[in-house]
């Protein structure tokens, strides 16, 4: 009964972890377009992209850190990999996701 409630929480956890990721990377598409489009109401937003941004990513190092505490229930040699992973997709997020957006933004024509 106890490892059915583990998995249940590992699944858990991980969804809430790739939606965590998920969001944080439309909020970088969300702030690239803003910084290209240069309107008034995008200035107004600029200035809440970069808060709403680094709220998700402190969630989504928490939740990594949960995930590694489940984890290592398991197996200690599996210690910190989801907190390294997190480290690593969520730092690069915005740089990932402004590529993303000019991509899209020169293949569909739009710039």
């Amino acid at each position: 009964m106890a490892d059915y409630n583990l998995e249940e929480t590992k699944i858990l956890l991980r969804q809430v972890w790739a939606f965590l990721l998920i969001g944080l990377y439309g909020i970088g598409i969300f702030q690239e377009r803003s910084v290209l489009l240069q309107t008034a109401a995008a200035q107004a937003a600029e200035s809440v992209f970069p808060d709403i941004a680094k709220v998700i990513f402190f969630a989504l190092i928490f939740v990594s850190f949960l995930i590694d505490i489940v984890e290592m229930r398991e197996d200690k040699n599996r210690a910190y990999r989801f907190l390294f992973l997190s480290l690593l997709a969520g730092g690069l997020s915005a740089t990932i996701s402004a590529a993303q957006y000019n991509a899209l933004a020169l293949i569909f024509g739009k710039s």
